[in-house]
C-alpha cells in the first residue's frame, strides 16, 4: 500500500540530487510509516539547493519518493492553496491508498480537504500550534493570518479520522480531534550509555568546582520563532552586570545576520554559531559539550531539541510556548520574549551549580518517558489502524 505524506517542510537538494532535511525528517523517521506501508510519497516544499559544506541529514531512503512543489508566499496561503500544489496533490492522491497530513501546514490543510472530498482514508499529525506560529512573531500579515490558520487547523483536527498529537495536553486542548486520538512525541532519543553517564557526571563535578556552564540552543537560523534573538540581549544584560556567559547555537541557516546581532549587542566573543552536525551522533556529541539547553521559543509543539538535550543530561530551560510546560517545572520557564526573565534564568544556572545539577538529573529522568520503548507501541498502533482503514 502507498501512503501520501503531506507537510510544509522545505527539503533541499544536494549536488548529487539527493534530498536533505534541516533536521525534522532524517531517513530513520520514515521507518515508522514503512512498517505499515510499502511506499511513501512525500509532498512538501522545495527548499532549493543545499549550500556547500553543510552537514544536513539525508532524508531519502528506499521506499520513499519526493514530489516537491515550489515555495509559496504568505499572501497565497491567505487565499487558499491552488495551482501547482493542488495539481501535484491530485496526481499523487490518485495513486495512493491513504493520506497523512502533518499540521500546521498549508499543504496539509489542502490535502486534508482533498482527501475528505475523495473519500480517502486520512489522518493528521499535530506537531505545533498555528496560532503561536503566526501570531507571536513576524510581520503584520503573519499576525493577521494567525486566526485563519488556527481555524483551518481546527477544521483538520475535528474532521480527521485519526489524530496524533506530539503533546499530552496542550495541542489537544487547542485543536480537539476525533475519538481515535493519541498523544505521543515524535522525538527519537537513545538511552545514555555508561561512558556518557560518566562524562556527564564529570561535567557536573566541574560545575561544582566553579567551572562556568556552557549554554546552548539547537534551532534553525532560518526562523525567528526559536527566540535566539532574545537570548543574545539577555547575555548582553549579564555582561553589563559582570557575568561572563558562553552561548553556542547549532542549526542550519545563514550565520552572518546572527553574528551581526551578537556584535551589535557587544557579545560576539561570547556567542558562537556552530553551523550544523549530522543528525543522530553528530547532534548528540554537540549536546554532550553543553551544560544548559535554552529553548526561548515563541511557538512549539513538544520540542524535540529540548527532549534530546534532556536525554543527554543537560539542564534545560525554556518559554511557556506549546508543550514546554509539560517538560519543565515553572521555575525554569519564562514568557516568550521576556528578555529580563531569560537573563535571570541564565544567571541562576551560571551562579548556582547545585540548581544546575539538580535540573540536569531531573531532566534526564524525565526524558526516559520519551525513549522508544515508551512511545513505539502507541505510535505503531496509530499507523497500523490507518493502514487497516486503507486496506478495508
Amino acid at each position: 500500500m502507498r501512503l501520501l505524506f503531506v507537510h510544509d517542510h522545505r527539503f533541499l537538494h544536494g549536488p548529487d540530487g539527493a534530498v536533505h532535511t534541516v533536521g525534522s525528517f532524517p531517513r530513520s523517521v520514515w521507518d515508522r510509516y514503512l512498517r505499515h506501508f510499502s511506499e511513501i510519497v512525500v509532498v512538501a516544499r522545495d527548499g532549493g539547493a543545499l549550500t556547500g559544506g553543510s552537514d544536513l541529514a539525508r532524508s531519502e531512503t528506499p521506499g520513499v519518493r519526493f514530489a516537491l512543489v515550489a515555495d509559496y508566499p504568505l499572501a497565497q496561503r491567505l487565499l487558499g492553496m491552488g495551482g501547482e500544489a493542488r495539481a501535484v496533490l491530485a496526481r499523487e492522491m490518485a495513486a495512493c491508498d491513504a493520506v497523512l497530513v502533518r499540521v500546521p501546514s498549508d499543504l496539509g490543510n489542502l490535502a486534508a480537504a482533498m482527501a475528505r472530498a475523495r473519500g480517502l482514508p486520512w489522518a493528521g499529525e499535530a506537531v505545533g500550534c498555528a496560532w503561536d506560529g503566526y501570531g507571536n512573531h513576524g510581520n503584520r500579515l503573519s499576525r493577521a493570518y494567525a486566526p485563519l490558520a488556527m481555524h483551518r487547523m481546527r477544521q483538520v483536527a475535528s474532521r480527521a479520522g485519526q489524530m496524533l498529537y506530539v503533546t499530552r495536553e496542550f495541542l489537544q486542548r487547542r485543536y480537539p480531534g476525533p475519538a481515535d486520538s493519541v498523544g505521543v512525541s515524535d522525538v527519537e532519543i537513545e538511552p545514555l550509555g555508561q561512558a556518557q553517564v560518566a562524562a556527564r557526571d564529570a561535567r557536573l563535578a566541574r560545575l561544582r568546582e566553579c567551572r562556568p556552564p556552557v549554554f546552548g540552543t539547537v534551532a534553525s537560523l532560518r526562523v525567528m520563532s526559536k527566540g535566539i534573538q532574545d537570548a543574545i540581549p539577555a547575555i548582553a544584560q549579564l555582561k553589563a552586570q559582570g557575568l561572563r556567559v558562553e552561548y553556542r547555537v547549532l542549526g542550519a541557516g545563514d550565520r552572518d545576520p546572527w553574528i551581526a546581532r551578537a556584535e551589535a549587542a557587544g557579545v560576539a566573543d561570547r556567542v558562537v554559531f556552530d553551523g550544523t552536525r549530522p543528525s543522530g551522533d553528530g547532534v548528540r556529541g554537540w549536546l554532550d559539550e553543553i551544560d544548559v539547553h535554552l529553548q526561548p521559543s515563541y511557538q512549539e509543539g513538544l520540542p524535540r531539541a529540548t527532549v534530546e538535550a534532556m536525554s543527554r543530561g543537560c539542564a534545560c530551560a525554556g518559554s511557556t510556548a506549546g508543550g514546554l510546560p509539560e517538560l519543565l517545572p515553572s521555575d525554569r520557564l519564562h514568557a516568550p520574549g521576556d528578555i529580563p526573565a531569560i537573563a535571570k534564568l541564565i544567571a541562576r544556572f551560571a551562579t548556582e551549580p547545585a540548581f544546575t545539577e539538580a535540573a540536569a538529573r531531573t531532566d534526564l529522568a524525565t526524558s526516559r518517558s520519551y525513549l522508544p520503548v515508551a512511545l513505539e507501541g502507541t505510535r505503531d498502533g496509530f499507523y497500523r489502524r490507518l493502514a487497516e482503514r486503507a486496506a478495508a
